[in-house]
């Protein structure tokens, strides 16, 4: 249980204009799966999975994450455990993601994680732009990053390939979409940064509803 009186939620994620495909699936898809969702290793390597997880992994993991989503890495939890912030992820959420697209898209997940490393000898101001700049670049690096966004927000795993045919394809109905698991249905960011919670699960003081709510950067960190 968390001692603030609101939740800890996130900004929108960060993208870049689409043709009507897509911004049709971002308008009416994407929030059509969030309601359902709440309602219920190197480069060139072979596509099998990549080595076990390490700590610098989840490091890269993480920057990345916090790059594409907009959240503080704070907030999804830093790879210097002991300095992260008390209930930033209180159930460990980071690595079930990780370990889900480990699983599923191991090539192009370790690409992902080795910009992630390269963009840390960066500035730190311009590290997340430049994340998203050489993820944008390769297509399949690109959607996977699509597919991990709506992960964070939505609890829910959208398969990249599916995300390339409604952004490419015209009229291509909403791709499908899984819910990874209860812990995920009830960590989603989109229901932070709404300031909400999902059905059936809730971590704020019971009468938060009376308060004004908090500023944005209290919740996500930015």
């Amino acid at each position: 249980m968390t001692h603030l009186p609101h939740p800890q939620p996130s900004s929108a994620a960060r993208g870049e204009k689409e043709d009507e495909a897509a911004s049709s699936f971002t308008r009416r898809g994407v929030l059509a799966g969030a309601a359902a969702a709440t309602a219920a290793a190197s480069i060139g390597a072979a596509d099998s999975p990549a080595s076990a997880q390490t700590g610098n992994d989840m490091v890269a993991f993480v920057q990345l994450s916090a790059a594409l989503t907009g959240i503080a890495d704070v907030k999804l939890a830093t790879g210097n455990f002991n300095a992260t912030p008390a209930n930033s992820d209180p159930v460990d959420i980071r690595r079930q993601y990780f370990d889900w697209v480990n699983r599923r898209r191991p090539a192009v997940f370790r690409r992902l994680l080795q910009i992630a490393g390269d963009a840390q000898k960066l500035p730190e101001a311009g590290r997340a732009q430049a994340i998203i700049d050489r993820v944008q670049a390769a297509p399949d690096a690109k959607y996977l990053a699509r597919s991990i966004v709506l992960m964070w927000y939505l609890g829910a795993w959208y398969d990249p390939g599916d995300l390339q045919k409604a952004a490419e394809l015209p009229n291509h109905p909403s791709p499908a979409f899984k819910v990874i698991s209860s812990k995920a249905y009830s960590q989603a960011w989109a229901l932070r940064v709404a300031q909400a919670h999902p059905m059936g699960f809730s971590e704020m003081q019971f009468g938060y509803w009376a308060r004004p709510p908090s500023e944005r950067p209290v919740f996500i960190g930015n």
